[in-house]
């Protein structure tokens, strides 16, 4: 539970301010859950639009990152409705890729060919598919997180801030951070390692998935999915997202906790670059491959 999570830690998983609630927002868009009531609704034997059973057509990863010169996390989201999941996967700058038979760190790769070649990377080292990708600026991000809402935050002690040239003191326990707290909060400290990062940034993710997955209605979340992939660099099209309402209806309605965490376990190389360990690349072969959703659980 995040509640049980020490203050530093949970400070530290806000870190790349951009990335934590960007990526929240993409996975509930994507999702385009219509309205909570929908949430104990039962599939009718007598009404066949009640009901909708998703298939692999369905199923879109998205690459994310910071739209910046040298981004020093990237996330893959896999929206999987067919497993009911939605899985994500941070990993660092300094994880390495094969790109045209040649091992380079993600960063390396990013800086010589872009976001589209650390996508092709992804595709030819561990043969995943990367259907989107998404890149916001630091700058889109302020307005994008105050028009997103309150989010329920658990402190584990006092955190000063200061919001609009005023100081405020947010109490131990739990605080319900509008836009502006929340983002002076993400930028009130600085990460300590882009791999800490990995670990912790998708706990927070998950948490916030599960906890705002009922609040957004369809309208919004189709005004809110337009105004994201404005402010950025995507690929993404809106037909990405009408074309997947059906099968977020039934995510929603079927599956409380879709979230689900791939860890970053690591080997480190003699030259600091990263190498994934078998049993984390096992589990991103076995959640993000194409043939994931012919799996059970």
């Amino acid at each position: 539970m995040f509640s049980s999570f020490r203050l530093r830690s949970f400070l530290m998983a806000f870190t790349s301010a951009f990335l934590a609630f960007l990526l929240f927002w993409m996975a509930v868009l994507m999702l385009a859950h219509p309205s909570a009531a929908l949430s104990n609704v039962q599939p009718s034997a007598d009404s066949q639009d009640s009901f909708y059973l998703p298939g692999e057509s369905d199923c879109m990863t998205l690459l994310l990152c910071e739209q910046r010169q040298d981004p020093q996390l990237f996330l893959l989201m896999r929206f999987q409705p067919v497993r009911g999941k939605i899985f994500l996967f941070a990993f660092p700058r300094q994880m390495l890729l094969q790109l045209d038979g040649i091992s380079e760190p993600a960063g390396s790769i990013f800086a010589s060919h872009g976001i589209q070649g650390v996508r092709t990377a992804l595709e030819q080292s561990f043969s995943i598919p990367c259907d989107r990708y998404l890149m916001l600026p630091r700058s889109a991000f302020p307005q994008l997180l105050e028009a997103f809402g309150p989010t329920r935050l658990h402190l584990d002690r006092d955190v000063t801030l200061t919001v609009n040239s005023v100081v405020l003191t947010l109490k131990q326990g739990m605080q319900l951070l509008d836009g502006q707290r929340m983002w002076q909060l993400l930028l009130s400290r600085t990460p300590a390692s882009p791999v800490l990062q990995c670990e912790l940034l998708p706990k927070l993710l998950a948490l916030c998935i599960h906890q705002h997955l009922s609040l957004l209605s369809e309208e919004n979340s189709s005004r809110l999915f337009t105004a994201v992939v404005n402010a950025g660099s995507s690929d993404l099209v809106y037909s990405d997202f009408d074309s997947r309402r059906k099968a977020a209806d039934f995510l929603s309605r079927f599956c409380e906790q879709p979230a689900q965490i791939i860890p970053f376990s690591f080997v480190k190389n003699p030259d600091a670059t990263l190498s994934l360990s078998d049993s984390a690349e096992k589990e991103l072969l076995l959640c993000f491959s194409a043939e994931s959703s012919e799996l059970k659980e």
